[in-house]
């Protein structure tokens, strides 16, 4: 019985290694073979990358993981790329800004009682 249970588990194992790159348009080390014209809501987009060789595109990464090529030429991919840029910029200064010694708490003192 064990080694049944062990080939089971060996053949799962191979089956989820297998498995692992499907779900995303873009495989990490390829490059784009087509361009979607679909517009992708902003909203969604976690990053891009701008991929340079036969065919240019932006590579959008959106906050599930999913890779997708666009034409960097497109007027919506444009807006989309200056969008995330300024988004992060604004999340990159917020987190540099450091509050002075003057400043002080407001909060009022509480006391808990059981």
């Amino acid at each position: 019985m064990r080694p049944l249970i062990l080939a089971f588990l060996g053949i799962c194992c191979l089956a989820a290694h297998a498995v692992e790159g499907v779900g995303s348009e873009v495989p990490d080390k390829s490059i784009c073979v087509s361009l979607t014209t679909q517009r992708l809501p902003v909203k969604r987009i976690k990053t891009y990358t701008i991929k340079e060789g036969s065919m240019k595109a932006v590579i959008f990464i959106t906050k599930r993981g999913l890779k997708v090529c666009a034409d960097p030429e497109a007027k919506w991919v444009k807006a989309a790329v200056k969008s995330v840029d300024s988004k992060s910029k604004t999340q990159s200064n917020m987190l540099q800004t450091k509050p002075t010694g003057t400043q002080q708490s407001t909060n009022a003192d509480v006391t808990l009682t059981g």
